[in-house]
């Protein structure tokens, strides 16, 4: 998706035919039929291209309808269809006859899904937190062996299922968004469908394979609630290749998970936004020197071609404006245009990000901060910006770590303002901590473990990005002047609150 596709789209036609709201809609595989489910309880089909009805079709269903599928192998005859009675049907649409109905959930169905070579099979998730696997060969029935993953198991008893897909190039991946932030993928082949029992214990051994989910969101749940904003994933799809998995998180924003995160092989496959960031395979100081001598010489960057430099820029122009939505779109651009991650790049538009504030943009800057450490340990102002967001994150003693360190590696600005600012705004954190614990008659103080949100730098501290193999200082890039303001003694003035200067890489 970009820019220019997007001025490009424009409405070709609008197709009327139903008297409810269109739920839903599924292309064929061929991309000429389209099939649409409503409020009114109906399917309609239409020739895609043309924009002409072809079949309307009256279904079984006494609710709305949520989901609408091709079934696969069935020459673009059948389509199954779930809904908020309960029930999944396959339907003929040529001959407008329902081949299975079952009220196959205690919930509403949100979605079905197949994959190409299940020829009729269909997967469907309800919001009794089950997802069950039919197949036209079989009967079909409530009391049916067909529970393939039961969410109350793994997540509570309060868990629903809200979407279901299923990996186009591992057929046997089957990924499930639930009324969490939580994106869980399964692998068929590990799992024996049963029959539903209540009683029955849960079987850990049954778990997802993967998880996916951004980082600062594991353990905010409640707050997110108290906002009205409850996190569920409302729709989740992969690409036609199955290396990247696009997840709308509601409540919050669209992320997409890439082939890096999806296929990683590290063990446990975890919380897989990090496990993207920490893809290059690291010794163990979780620190490559990348050929320099003790990991010190300085990191030799080319200068930026000059079409990348000409949208950095324009992009730092943006950020003085404090127009830092554009700022982040021309950051984007830049980094698009210079196929690599560069720390300029990368520390410039992290800046962007904390300055910006969206959901979700304090964790985007502090990967980006990780990303421009990696590449250049000596990276001043993309250390100080990491421990602001450690500390915004609430990731209380990975900030401290994090300041403990730049002490340690950057004796000499230990006094500037931008550190004093830091030391300030975490001591501020911690002590608004140990002020809530005291008020719940919680015994946690600031040295408490960290909060729930932690666990995503467990496999791979931040700290393990700025740690060196001795005291001495690197030198600092000559072509980011972003620096400054971490080297200006504690008397000059700040140009921006928090210690973010306004001059940019």
């Amino acid at each position: 998706m970009t820019p220019d596709l997007v001025k490009r789209l424009g409405l070709v036609k609008e197709l009327e035919g139903h008297t409810g709201c269109v739920n839903c809609i599924q292309w064929n595989s061929n991309g000429r039929l389209l099939a649409s489910g409503s409020d009114d309880k109906t399917v309609i089909v239409w020739d895609g291209l043309v924009g002409r009805r072809m079949a309307r079709v009256e279904t079984p269903h006494e609710g709305n309808i949520f989901s609408v599928v091709w079934m696969p192998g069935a020459d673009d005859q059948l389509v199954g269809t779930g809904a908020g009675d309960c029930r999944v049907c396959v339907l003929n649409v040529e001959t407008g006859a329902t081949l299975k109905s079952v009220i196959g959930h205690q919930g509403r169905v949100k979605r079905l899904t197949t994959a190409p070579d299940s020829p009729g099979v269909v997967w469907s998730g309800g919001e009794d937190g089950l997802v069950r696997q039919w197949d036209l060969r079989e009967r079909w029935s409530m009391d049916s062996s067909n529970v393939l993953v039961n969410l109350t198991h793994h997540a509570g008893r309060g868990a629903e299922v809200k979407c279901v897909s299923i990996c186009p190039s591992r057929s046997e991946l089957i990924a499930v968004g639930a009324n969490d932030p939580f994106v869980r993928v399964f692998d068929r082949r590990m799992i024996t469908c049963s029959r539903l029992d209540p009683s029955a214990i849960p079987d850990t051994e049954c778990g997802a394979v993967a998880y996916f989910v951004p980082g600062h969101l594991p353990g905010v749940e409640a707050a997110f609630h108290r906002k009205l904003r409850p996190l569920t994933s409302t729709y989740i799809t992969y690409n036609k290749d199955g290396t990247e998995l696009l997840c709308n998180l509601g409540g919050e924003q669209i992320y997409l998970y890439d082939k890096f995160a999806m296929y990683s092989t590290s063990a446990p496959i975890n919380l897989a936004v990090i496990q993207n960031c920490d893809k290059k395979q690291l010794p163990a100081n979780g620190f490559s020197n990348n050929g320099r001598k003790n990991g010190q010489s300085r990191t030799a960057f080319k200068n930026l071609p000059s079409d990348v430099e000409a949208l950095k820029l324009e992009a730092n122009s943006e950020f003085e404006a404090q127009d830092y939505s554009k700022a982040v779109y021309l950051y984007n651009q830049a980094i698009s245009h210079h196929a690599t991650p560069h720390p300029i790049l990368c520390g410039n538009r992290a800046a962007a990000l904390m300055k910006r504030k969206w959901d979700g943009d304090i964790y985007a800057a502090f990967r980006d901060c990780l990303s421009a450490l990696f590449l250049d340990p000596g990276h001043i102002k993309a250390h100080l910006r990491l421990a602001q967001c450690l500390t915004e994150l609430d990731w209380l003693p990975e900030a401290t770590k994090c300041l403990d360190n730049f002490k340690l590696k950057h004796p000499e600005h230990k006094k500037s303002a931008a550190f004093t600012q830091r030391e300030i705004d975490l001591n501020a954190a911690l002590e608004k901590k140990s002020a809530a614990s005291n008020r719940t008659g919680a015994a946690a103080s600031s040295a408490s473990p960290p909060p729930a949100s932690s666990p995503v730098l467990s496999q791979y501290s931040a700290a393990s990005f700025l740690r060196s193999d001795d005291d001495q200082v690197e030198a600092m890039d000559s072509d980011d002047d972003s620096d400054d303001d971490a080297v200006r003694p504690p008397s000059s003035p700040i140009l921006h609150p928090g210690g973010i200067s306004s001059r940019l890489g």
